[in-house]
């Protein structure tokens, strides 16, 4: 299986600051570790720009390939709106030359960017042989990521109501959709209920995925304070985080407890925050500060109107920051119901005061919700949540191939291949030439296959007839018990269990 992943880059001078690219990374370490016939190719921006390195992406394992192009308007000084979507010259050809001029396939695009789909999914169909195909040749997966709704984006310079519909068309007539958050699912099965037929709809969500968002919870030793000393905020700034509310609690447990307030962000922290004799700012604070100030924090408290999945505060609670939320629809995707440290906005600063009061106890909520947690957004759950659909999508097509003519050539050709790659590596001995003929033996190149093929047609490679598509040969393959081997450049398969 060969899977083409394209998440947004939300922070285009810093990949991996951008939570969508770790949470993809995430996936593909439970993929790899799951599948040694999977392939995995990245489509990012150039590292030098994107500062991130080739391990950042597992692009240092052979199975994941990385595919490097400058994005669309990335060099315009009025780029920020596009890091979520377009697809440049660049990048469509970077596609062609790492996948299919090596005569490589996908079969599931992830696709996280908003816009830019139509031109993405023309470009895969122009190297797909599409018409002659007996199963379509790939498909595109919406990786919905906080979706558009209007009261997001009220304040936002080049969004209105046109961007949600949109982006809401873009996942409901996609080949699948993955959302990372429920709520955000919940929504737009509730906004495409208004617009839409309900057989439309629900062929739409039937096959959906709530992803999640995951936690590396190993890397953090919730260890708790005997007594609170500091709240610890962290993250950007922006309006809809109320960082006014959370400081006014600051200014609160300072005043009654003598508790000190350290501000950790990515961003420039502004003078009216940062200026106050109970606050410790670090502005465009490293991973490396905001870890440490992981470790010395006591009180965590996220006032957000609304987030995807967010990933800072619970990295907090887990590592033993007792964290009191504002009660919003979106945080019950991470804890249970009936926690007990979720508020109204107003109740934010009694809640404070109450829980250094009694401390024993919030700790123990924040266990309890830190467990809860664990069990949504461990990296492995939500790995295992998208292979199982990337499987799911490979069987379905595979059961429903047939092509009787196609798979007999197939069959014999790749008999041939096969039995070639054997005997070439059985004149020689000794324990490394044993090892290297159990690694190639009955292994089968597609373009040595293909070239086979003329040998049981009318001397014409079966890619060279127009009805018949390269993705009717790997399914030919898969009939017949071969897999793909998930090595880089021209996709190689052996006999499942050879």
């Amino acid at each position: 299986m060969r899977v083409l992943l394209i998440p947004e880059v939300y922070r285009p001078e810093d990949a991996t600051s951008s939570g969508t690219v770790r949470d993809a990374a995430s996936w593909v370490e439970t993929w790899l570790a799951a599948d040694d016939s999977l392939h995995v190719y990245w489509l990012l921006p150039p590292r030098e720009r994107a500062r991130y390195d080739h391990e950042d992406v597992l692009a240092d394992n052979e199975r994941v390939t990385l595919i490097e192009a400058r994005p669309f308007m990335a060099d315009d000084p009025d780029s920020d709106p596009f890091t979520e979507g377009g697809y440049s010259e660049a990048e469509l050809g970077a596609l062609r030359e790492a996948i299919f001029d090596r005569n490589g396939y996908v079969d599931v695009v992830v696709d996280q960017r908003r816009t830019g789909r139509t031109e993405l999914y023309k470009w895969l169909l122009e190297h797909a042989d599409q018409w002659a195909a007996r199963v379509r040749p790939f498909d595109v997966i919406a990786n919905v990521h906080d979706i558009q709704f209007p009261f997001k984006y009220r304040w936002c310079s080049y969004r209105n109501r046109y961007q949600f519909l949109a982006e809401l068309c873009g996942a409901l007539f996609a080949d699948g959709a993955w959302y990372t958050a429920g709520i955000d699912a919940a929504g737009a099965l509730m906004a495409a209920d208004r617009l839409f037929e309900p057989d439309v709809v629900r062929r739409a969500f039937s096959g959906s995925v709530i992803a999640g968002s995951p936690i590396e919870f190993g890397r953090y030793e919730e260890r708790y304070a005997d007594v609170p000393r500091r709240l610890h905020v962290a993250g950007a700034l922006w309006e809809k985080k109320h960082a006014d509310l959370v400081l006014d609690v600051g200014r609160r447990l300072h005043d009654e407890f003598g508790i000190r307030t350290i501000l950790t962000s990515m961003e420039q922290i502004p003078a009216e925050y940062r200026d106050r004799a109970w606050v410790d700012a670090f502005p465009e604070a490293s991973r490396d500060t905001y870890e440490r100030a992981l470790g010395e924090g006591d009180l965590a408290i996220c006032a957000s109107e609304y987030e995807t999945m967010a990933r800072t505060p619970f990295e907090q609670a887990a590592n033993g920051q007792v964290l009191l939320l504002r009660d919003e629809p979106w945080i019950y995707d991470c804890v249970p119901m009936d926690y007990a440290l979720a508020v109204d906005a107003d109740d934010l600063a009694a809640l404070a005061a109450l829980v250094v009061e009694r401390w024993d106890e919030a700790v123990a909520e924040n266990r309890r919700m830190v467990e809860h947690c664990r069990n949504v957004r461990a990296p492995t759950a939500c790995g295992r949540r998208t292979y199982a659909d990337l499987r799911r999508r490979i069987r379905t097509k595979r059961e429903r191939y047939d092509a009787p003519a196609v798979t007999d050539v197939v069959e014999r050709a790749a008999a041939d291949v096969a039995e070639e790659s054997s005997d070439s590596t059985t004149h020689t001995s000794g324990p490394a030439a044993i090892e290297q003929v159990g690694e190639v033996s009955n292994h089968v190149a597609i373009d040595d296959l293909l070239a086979r093929t003329a040998e049981y047609t009318n001397g014409r490679p079966l890619s060279e007839y127009e009805n018949v598509a390269f993705v009717d040969v790997i399914y030919a393959l898969r009939s017949l018990g071969y897999e793909d081997v998930g090595n880089p450049g021209t996709p190689v398969f052996r006999k499942r269990g050879a």
